[in-house]
């Protein structure tokens, strides 16, 4: 019996050992392993994958760090009040870039910008440069999340080396550790954010009224609570407080470049607004806080030039409609 056996072996190895049955078996075997590495990469959340990405975050702070965000993440992300999903997905990656593409129609759907800054894996993990563009996309990442005028969730496909490495960027950029670590603060600024949703602008005022005006979410949630009460000055105030700690943060330039506009004093407007669009070309409303500040100078050409550019982007805003109409009148 066992030698019928071993005979039967050699008659299927055999074959085997001829150079273009086994090359061919090689390749077949091959395709057949990538082909189930692709389907398992595809789906980061999956049996798996879920053994090696980081945990999902539990709390969340101005910048938050984790893995790929499943559908079923993001109505929690627009829960917490994430702007922001910063995407470190290489496109050079086969398995990546479907879900890059993924990750974008999700972002428009729920209503959350994704910003894309690609890093390829092993530039992070070797701490070298692969593929040109890498370090400069890593300083935009940085440079961005530095100034991002909204909570973000910084990921790439588990949520270890790419991610980790930007955190440490910032880090060393001079952004806060309390940035990334959530706290009592935190669950006020969440409570303040869900009364300013409601528009309860004296329910802001009440909850933040114990903190520091030198906090940057503290500042811009306080400081757009007066400016929709009408309290002008105080919200002036507040604003440039917030700026002696930051000089160039763009939430707090934009409401000090509104109470300008309010005050009479467009100029001044402008080079807020200014200040803002160097950091995040494009922004919304300092393009149209520019508008009007033109149109109260009295320049309607370039107010309506400017608004038309808004609407570009955003054709069903009302406001920026009414603002355009009034520097179309004569």
């Amino acid at each position: 019996m066992g030698v019928m056996m071993a005979e039967r072996l050699i008659a299927v190895l055999t074959p085997l050992r001829r150079p273009r049955v086994f090359l061919t078996t090689v390749i077949a075997l091959g395709v057949v392993g990538a082909a189930l590495t692709y389907v398992v990469l595809l789906n980061p959340g999956g049996t798996i994958m879920r053994l090696f990405r980081s945990v999902p975050p539990e709390r969340f702070g101005t910048i938050t760090i984790g893995p790929y965000p499943q559908e079923e993440d993001f109505p929690r992300l627009k829960q917490e009040g994430v702007k922001y999903i910063v995407t470190l997905l290489d496109p050079r990656l086969p398995y990546e870039k479907p879900m890059l593409e993924r990750e974008l129609a999700l972002g428009a759907k729920y209503g959350i910008t994704v910003k894309s800054f690609p890093l390829f894996p092993m530039d992070s993990m070797l701490k070298t440069e692969f593929f040109s563009g890498s370090l400069e996309e890593e300083k935009k990442a940085v440079e961005f999340l530095a100034h991002a005028d909204g909570r973000a969730y910084v990921h790439c496909y588990l949520g270890r080396h790419r991610a980790l490495r930007v955190r440490d960027a910032l880090l060393k950029a001079g952004v806060s550790e309390r940035s990334f670590t959530p706290s009592e603060l935190d669950n006020v600024l969440s409570a303040a954010y869900e009364a300013f949703r409601r528009k309860d602008y004296p329910r802001v005022l009440s909850l933040l009224e114990p903190m520091t005006v030198r906090d940057v979410e503290v500042a811009h949630r306080r400081g757009w609570a007066y400016y929709h009460l009408g309290r002008i000055e105080e919200a002036a105030k507040t604003f440039r407080e917030g700026l002696e700690g930051q000089p160039m943060h763009p939430r707090l330039l934009l409401g000090s470049g509104y109470c300008y506009l309010r005050s009479g004093e467009p100029v001044m407007a402008q080079r807020e607004f200014g200040a803002v669009l160097e950091q995040i070309p494009g922004n919304r409303d300092a393009l149209v806080g520019i508008g009007l500040a033109h149109l109260s100078l009295g320049n309607k050409a370039e107010a309506a030039r400017l608004f038309r550019k808004v609407l570009e982007a955003y054709p069903d805003s009302r406001e920026v409609k009414e603002y355009l109409r009034s520097a179309e009148r004569r």
